[in-house]
């Protein structure tokens, strides 16, 4: 009976020798081939990974070895290396990157050519496992001589729309003579300052150029992919000397138009409109609404975007789209912020026997940032206004003065149009309107500050160098695009004027061929690019005049050989 238990048990434990042994044997093909995670727990980690180690060390000479390895300071996203692994110059040598826990080995498939200097390059989009990605890219230089070239080159790269600078822009490196059809010799990508740098250099004549890079295969691919030049075509880099770009302000144009992607039908007269970017639409902007033969049965207008989703309109017809219809719509004067017009792509629909039940609601009003002495408060609903309560409930307080009846105003369709009674608010005295909201049965109360002329400030800009003689076009713009000043000057200075207390963003370009755009250059043919700076958050006190000077960079006494640490952070300040 002690036998025959005790062969029970041992037969058990046998079994679970083999569970546990197989259980084992899982794990650890498990941990030898996925990712590995970090430990959770604790505040998010916002860091991207580093470099801690490398094999060889940078900077070594007589390289004879097959691989280098890079060691980081924590787990990475191994597919994220594998796609941002380069070296330079571009010498077709193929290689394949392994990873042994926090260490990535980059091991070559043939011999690096002799006498050569070459760099192992992690790009900036080399993340850990929690998607952090590098703050720069990591250079990896060794000399399979007794030389390690040392020649460097920096430039920086800036949008011109926003002035802000973004990690991961790319700019192309050619050796002369350039083949832009052919792969470029190196590249670069900027780090979260726009600074892009190529290190380790041997001195010739280079060529470099801004690519929009979008499959990332090192060549430009005209028609597909933006590309700008720097001010200077064509540069003598010495040996082990240095060599700055200066700033190129890069712009890709947009010359694809916003798309009708889809309509939904609310109500017989609410129209529901998604499009794949938000747009804006002039004060006469509407949608035409057509039958199968294209004509015109009413109009819709836009009322106001979706505030979770700006790429969703909502608007209101004339006639009822009754259900018995098949309809089409054609919109009019809707543009995307680079002026493309507006296009449908839906299918006709049918209309809808559903009466329009929606509530009658204030959305917004145009006082947020102030109005000036002369500017109407406009507000708008949430459908055309047609209710008798919007306006026998109207209410205007002029200081202690309270008006039932206010003698200016108007109602467009669903604005309510609020105007001074004597073309201009009164100076020196509060106001307050009180609008009504149907949907809460309660006054909406408006306090808007009013910009009398001695609130005013201005700016004052001095440009420092650049022909005085060329015109020079300047857009002034707050935050919110509220305010907006676009006007073409001559000479070294102009004093913008009656400017709301607000902070403020100036454009500013030297118009040398006098055609009022901004031209970017040209590649190929090689033509500079006009000189251009963009300025932010320039403050505008009450009754002051804010002084600002501007220095176009780039321009032909600017450019010279020096310290990336000397490049004007203050451009885009």
């Amino acid at each position: 009976m002690i036998t025959e238990q005790y062969r029970e048990r041992c037969s058990g434990n046998g079994r679970r020798t083999v569970y546990v042994l197989i259980s084992f044997i899982t794990v650890f093909i498990a941990m030898s081939c996925a990712t590995p995670i970090a430990p959770t727990g604790g505040p998010p980690d916002r860091t991207g990974p580093e470099v801690i180690e490398t094999t060889p060390a940078t900077g070594t000479t007589n390289f004879r070895g097959d691989e280098v390895r890079f060691t980081f300071d924590k787990f990475v996203d191994r597919n994220s290396v594998r796609q941002n692994v380069s070296i330079e110059p571009d010498l077709a040598i193929p290689f394949e990157v392994n990873f042994r826990r926090k260490t990535a080995i980059v091991s070559f498939d043939s011999d690096l050519p002799d006498n050569t200097t070459i760099v192992v390059k992690l790009g900036v989009d080399v993340t850990d496992t929690d998607r952090n990605k590098m703050n720069s890219s990591f250079d990896l230089a060794l000399s399979t001589g007794d030389v390690l070239d040392e020649g460097r080159v920096t430039a920086r790269i800036i949008d011109a729309e926003t002035g802000e600078t973004e990690s991961g822009r790319r700019v192309y490196l050619y050796r002369e003579p350039a083949d832009f059809s052919s792969r470029a010799n190196y590249v670069a990508q900027t780090d979260t300052a726009g600074v892009a740098e190529f290190g380790y250099l041997s001195g010739g004549s280079y060529r470099a150029i801004w690519i929009n890079d979008v499959n990332r295969n090192r060549i430009w691919e005209r028609g597909r992919e933006a590309a700008q030049p720097f001010s200077v075509e064509l540069f003598e880099l010495e040996q082990n000397g240095e060599f700055d770009l200066g700033t190129l302000y890069t712009s890709v144009p947009d010359t694809t138009a916003p798309v009708l992607e889809g309509i939904g039908l609310l109500s017989e007269r609410r129209l529901r409109l998604r499009i794949n970017e938000e747009v804006q639409w002039s004060s006469n902007a509407y949608i035409s609404v057509v039958d199968t033969l294209e004509n015109e049965i009413t109009r819709a207008y836009p009322l106001y975007k979706d505030e979770s989703d700006p790429n969703v309109l909502f608007s209101q017809s004339d006639d009822p789209l009754t259900e018995e219809g098949t309809y089409n719509v054609n919109p009019v004067r809707f543009r995307d912020r680079a002026g493309n017009s507006l296009e449908s792509n839906i299918e006709p629909f049918t209309g809808s026997s559903e009466p329009d039940t929606t509530a009658l609601r204030p959305i917004s009003h145009n006082a947020r940032n102030g109005l000036f002495p002369f500017e109407s408060l406009e507000v708008t609903y949430s459908k055309f206004i047609d209710e008798n309560t919007i306006v026998d409930s109207l209410l205007v307080f002029e200081g202690d003065q309270m008006f039932e009846e206010w003698p200016a105003f108007e109602i467009d369709r669903h604005i309510l149009r609020i105007s001074p009674k004597d073309s201009v608010w009164e100076a020196g005295l509060r106001y307050e309107m009180r609008v009504w909201d149907p949907w809460e049965s309660e006054y909406l109360r408006i306090n808007p500050e009013i910009w009398q002329r001695n609130q005013l400030g201005s700016i004052e800009i001095t440009v420092e160098n650049g022909e005085p003689d060329l015109p020079k076009r300047l857009t002034v713009h707050d935050r919110d695009e509220s305010v907006v000043v676009d006007t073409t000057f001559t000479g070294q200075k102009i004093e913008i004027e009656n400017l709301p207390p607000l902070e403020y963003v100036a454009r500013l370009y030297l118009d040398e061929n006098d055609n009022g755009r901004w031209d970017t250059g040209s590649v190929d043919p090689y033509r500079k690019p006009e000189p251009y700076i963009i300025r932010r958050s320039i403050p505008v006190r009450e009754g002051f005049a804010s002084e600002v000077s501007l220095r176009f960079p780039n321009l032909s006494t600017d450019l010279q050989s020096i310290e990336p640490d000397s490049l004007n952070l203050n451009d885009i300040e």
